[in-house]
C-alpha cells in the first residue's frame, strides 16, 4: 500500500489549456465539484451562489426544460453567468453516448435525418430508450416517454456526434463529460440479434475513441471511462465502503475522479463517504454530486455543506494502513481515519495557518 501511495502523491495528470484546475488544485480545502439541473426553469440567484462556490460545475441534461430553445444555447448562456461570477470555476458539458435527448440541437440535426441515424429494430421500428437516473433525480428528467438512441453505425452520425462537444467548447465550456460511456439502449428490448448489437457497440466504441482523441489533440478535459480520458465520473462511489481502492487504481493510471456522494446523506453517513475519499484522494480528484436534478424547492443538487469550507491542506505523505483502519494526515492539521470493512470514517479538522 505504501508503495502504491507512493506513486500517487507524484502523478502528474495531462492538464488542458481549456482546463486548469488540478494545477490550481491548493488542498486548502476539499476539492469538490457540483454536477445537477434545474428541470423546470433556470438556476435562481441562490442557486447561481452556490454552484460557483465549486471548483467544478457540470451541466446535466434538460435545463430549464419547459422553454423554447435547444438546451446547447440555454446552457451556453449559464455558463457566461457562472463563469462572469466566478472565472477560475471549470465548467463541463454533459452529454450522453446512447440517448438522443430531444431538447437538444443535436437531436434536431439527426431528426433531420430520421430515421437513418436512429438505433432500429429488425422490424424498422425506432428503439425507444428509457432514462434510468434513480435517486439521483429529484424531481425526475422531464424524458417521460423515452428518447432515441444513436446509429453510431452511420458515420455521419458518430461525426456530428463527436463534434457536439468541441462546439460546447466553443460556446464557453472547459470540458465534456460523457455519460454511457460503454453501456448500450438494448436492455429490454426486442429484435435485436446478438449480431447487431456487437456492431453497434463496435461503433460506439469507434466514437468514443474519435472524440478522446480529438480532446487529447485540442487540450479538452473529457470525463468518462478507460485510460484515454482525464477523469472517471463515478456516480456510485458513496455507496461502496471500499470504493477508495478504485481510486487509488485511477490515480496511479493518472486519471482524475468525480466522486459523488449518496443522494440524501446527512451527518456521520457525509462524513464517512467524505473521509474515505481524502483516504485516497489525488491530483485532480472532485467530490460532490449526489443529486442531478434540482428545482426551487428540491434543493439537495445545490446545497453547499459545511465540510467543505473546512481546513485541509496539501496531503502530507501516504495513507498508511493498520489492520481495517486507514489514517492520512494533511498539512493544516487536519486528521482522517477510515475503516474499510464498517465503512464508517472520521475527520479531525485543522485550523487555517
Amino acid at each position: 500500500t505504501a508503495k502504491c501511495w507512493l506513486v500517487l502523491l507524484s502523478v502528474s495528470l495531462s492538464v488542458s489549456a481549456h482546463w486548469n484546475t488540478v494545477s490550481q488544485q491548493t488542498w486548502r480545502t476539499v476539492p469538490v465539484f457540483c454536477e445537477t439541473s434545474n428541470v423546470t426553469g433556470t438556476f435562481d440567484s441562490d442557486a447561481l451562489s452556490t454552484i460557483v462556490k465549486y471548483d467544478m460545475f457540470v451541466a446535466e441534461k434538460a435545463y430549464d426544460h419547459p422553454d423554447v430553445g435547444f438546451a446547447e444555447d440555454k446552457l451556453s448562456k449559464l455558463a457566461a453567468q457562472l463563469r462572469a461570477m466566478n472565472n477560475n470555476l471549470t465548467l463541463v458539458f454533459y452529454y450522453n453516448a446512447n440517448l438522443d435527448l430531444t431538447d437538444y440541437r443535436l437531436y434536431n440535426i439527426t431528426a433531420q435525418h430520421a430515421p437513418d441515424w436512429w438505433v432500429r429494430n429488425s422490424s424498422g421500428d425506432v428503439l425507444i430508450a428509457k432514462i434510468d437516473s434513480g435517486k439521483g433525480a429529484n424531481p425526475p428528467f422531464p424524458y417521460n416517454a423515452g428518447v432515441p438512441a444513436y446509429d453510431f453505425q452511420v458515420p455521419e452520425m458518430r461525426t456530428a456526434w463527436v463534434q457536439e462537444c468541441f462546439d460546447m467548447i466553443s460556446s464557453g465550456f472547459d470540458g465534456c463529460m460523457v455519460d454511457r460511456w460503454t453501456r448500450d439502449p438494448f436492455k429490454g428490448q426486442l429484435g435485436f440479434s446478438s449480431e447487431y448489437i456487437k456492431a453497434w457497440e463496435n461503433a460506439r466504441d469507434e466514437a468514443t475513441a474519435a472524440l478522446a482523441k480529438k480532446a487529447k489533440e485540442q487540450n479538452v478535459y473529457l470525463v468518462g471511462e478507460g485510460t484515454e480520458v482525464n477523469a472517471i465520473s463515478f456516480p456510485g462511489y458513496g455507496n461502496g465502503k471500499d470504493n477508495f481502492r478504485l481510486q487509488l487504481q485511477y490515480a496511479n493510471e493518472g486519471l482524475g475522479l468525480l466522486a459523488s456522494h449518496k443522494v440524501g446523506s446527512v451527518g456521520d453517513d457525509f462524513v464517512s463517504q467524505l473521509a474515505m475519499f481524502l483516504i485516497g484522494a489525488a491530483p485532480g480528484h472532485y467530490f460532490g454530486a449526489g443529486s442531478w436534478t434540482c428545482d426551487h424547492t428540491h434543493r439537495e443538487g445545490v446545497t453547499w455543506r459545511d465540510e467543505y469550507d473546512k481546513p485541509l491542506g496539501p496531503p502530507l505523505g501516504n495513507a498508511t494502513q493498520e489492520g481495517v483502519i486507514w489514517h492520512r494526515r494533511f498539512a493544516y492539521g487536519t486528521n482522517v481515519t477510515y475503516d474499510e470493512s464498517s465503512g464508517v470514517g472520521n475527520i479531525s479538522w485543522g485550523t487555517f495557518p
